[in-house]
């Protein structure tokens, strides 16, 4: 029993591993400093179980995510300060917003998304990435991060949430905003828009 443990947990640590190496240079390559990517990815990945408890509401007990929603947030803010493209940051994350509100919907479960639909939201954000920083390539993968990230935070937690309170529960649930499926989605959103403009960027150098 021991070594099958063993055994798990190894597997475990080599994939979280292979995920972090693969994320990460993802980051690096497009842009992003070494400490920026390392908070995304380790943080995000190893903060993505632990809620915040928020307020009650009937039956609903609200929490926020730390690595779906808390980090995302930081990252995004810094940024979008950092590089300086407040206005179309604003934006981008009012459009994939609207894109992820029409792909997303509630239940008594959570908010979720159905495959492929929510691939829609992080192409939108690539797209609108690197058409808006056409002549600053270099800052169309952080737009994308940030856009990505917000616009799927907004458009599905925050859009949803008055419609997810109005739902009957005959006992207490926890709905946290960024975990659970939104946690997936916001997570992938902000690798998937990323990684895409990797590509692009990669094609229009060589």
């Amino acid at each position: 029993m021991i070594s099958f443990n063993l055994l798990v947990l190894f597997i475990a640590a080599l994939v979280f591993y292979l995920l972090f190496s693969l994320f990460y240079g993802a980051f690096v390559e497009v842009g992003f400093s070494r400490l920026e990517a390392s908070l995304i990815v380790f943080g995000s990945l190893l903060l993505g179980l632990v809620d915040i408890y928020l307020f009650t509401y009937g039956n609903w007990r609200i929490a926020v995510n730390i690595g779906g929603a808390v980090i995302p947030v930081m990252v995004s803010v810094y940024l979008t300060a950092k590089r300086k493209f407040v206005g179309r940051a604003l934006l981008g994350i009012a459009l994939v917003s609207l894109f992820t509100y029409q792909v997303t919907e509630v239940t008594t479960r959570g908010i979720s998304s159905p495959f492929p639909l929510w691939l829609l939201p992080p192409a939108v954000a690539s797209l609108f990435s690197l058409l808006a920083c056409y002549r600053k390539p270099r800052q169309a993968a952080p737009l994308a991060y940030v856009t990505g990230t917000l616009g799927v935070l907004v458009g599905a937690d925050f859009f949803h949430l008055p419609e997810l309170l109005r739902l009957p529960t005959p006992q207490t649930v926890t709905a946290s905003i960024g975990g659970a499926a939104i946690f997936d989605m916001v997570f992938l959103a902000g690798i998937i828009a990323v990684l895409i403009d990797s590509l692009f960027m990669a094609r229009r150098q060589g």
